[in-house]
C-alpha cells in the first residue's frame, strides 16, 4: 500500500485548542475557540493557552489547521447556497478557482 503524504501549501491558518480525547474546545452553538496565525507564531499559541486557562482548562493542545479561516454564519449560509448553485462554496478558495479554471482550459469541464 502505498504512503500518502499530507502537502500543505501555506503557513497560515487556525490553531485551535484539542483535548486529550481528540475532541476540540468550543462553546454550545459549536463555535471553536480558534485564533488565526502563521504556523509556529509564539505570540498567537500565547494568546490561545491563555484563553484556555482563563476558561479553567489546564489540559489538550494547541493545533494548526493550515489554509482554514474563520467564516461568519451569514458567509456559512452563502456558501452553502454556492454549493446549491454548483460553484465553489468558499469564493476565496483560491487553490478549488485555479483546478477549475485549469480544467476548464483542459476541456474537463463545459
Amino acid at each position: 500500500m502505498p504512503k500518502v503524504k499530507i502537502v500543505e501549501e501555506t503557513d497560515y491558518g487556525l490553531y485551535l485548542w484539542e483535548m486529550p480525547d481528540g475532541s476540540i474546545v468550543a462553546d454550545d452553538e459549536k463555535n471553536y475557540l480558534n485564533i488565526p496565525a502563521r504556523r509556529g507564531d509564539k505570540e498567537k499559541l500565547k494568546l490561545l493557552k491563555d484563553a484556555v486557562i482563563s476558561f479553567g482548562i489546564e489540559e489538550g493542545r494547541p493545533v494548526f489547521l493550515a489554509g482554514h479561516r474563520r467564516v461568519t454564519d451569514e458567509e456559512y449560509e452563502y456558501q452553502k447556497q454556492r454549493l446549491e448553485w454548483g460553484l465553489i462554496p468558499d469564493e476565496l478558495d483560491y487553490g478549488a478557482a485555479r483546478d477549475e479554471l485549469m480544467n476548464h482550459k483542459k476541456g474537463l469541464i463545459k
